[in-house]
């Protein structure tokens, strides 16, 4: 993992100190935000001196941009039997880590996408396996019978994802939760996959000029 500064030369660094930062900051983002975290704050509740981080990086900002790429997502792929519910399983963990509840999490998502540069560390860190996680679960359906063989783009559904959350919990202050995961699965997953869709009524439709996605 880089931060955006040098290291420092010095003594050996323990990981398990290094972890134990990273951390807390982490926690400091989802309780007070990036704007009231300060190195203080940090050392504080880590039980670490300000030279301890100081030796590690070079400012807040390099901080904070380690801790938002080591977040721990869950790296399980779900195998429920059924495509919707491993949809679910999915998109929880995408926007919840490990030890954050979605309640929780909304405002680390809010502190976050505020600068671009922490944005990408967040989602350079995560995206390969929320897409790698959603080709696995989808052709586990279509093996199944679930859902039919279809081209779609993984990466650009994961980041559609991912983008509604900001929307959702940085700019209109709404929780990431059951709600949020069930109109993002009917609204955007499954209408790509084209689950759920009568092939009869969309060849009727095109026929007679109706765009699918107006259809009701």
């Amino acid at each position: 993992m880089e931060s955006g500064g040098a290291r420092k030369v010095g003594r050996p660094r323990d990981p398990f100190v290094e972890e134990r930062l990273l951390r807390v900051t982490q926690e400091l983002i989802a309780e007070i935000g990036i704007d009231a975290l300060t190195m203080n704050r940090v050392a504080e509740r880590a039980g670490a001196s300000k030279a301890t981080l100081f030796r590690r990086w070079d400012d807040k900002r390099s901080l904070v941009r380690d801790a938002v790429a080591a977040f721990d997502i869950d790296i399980t792929i779900p195998n429920t039997g059924a495509l919707r519910t491993d949809l679910e399983a999915l998109v929880r963990s995408w926007v919840s880590p490990i030890g954050y509840p979605p309640a929780e999490f909304r405002h680390v998502i809010a502190a976050i996408s505020r600068d671009p540069d922490i944005w990408r560390a967040f989602d350079g860190a995560t995206h390969a396996e929320r897409t790698r996680s959603l080709t696995v679960v989808v052709r586990r359906a279509v093996a199944r019978g679930d859902a039919e063989p279809v081209r779609y783009d993984a990466a650009f559904v994961t980041r559609a994802v991912h983008s509604l959350a900001v929307e959702h919990a940085a700019q209109r202050e709404l929780p990431l939760d059951e709600a949020f995961v069930a109109r993002v699965i009917d609204s955007v997953i499954e209408p790509i996959l084209g689950v759920g869709r009568d092939p009869e009524a969309d060849s009727r439709d095109v026929a007679a000029g109706i765009p699918l996605h107006v259809r009701r």
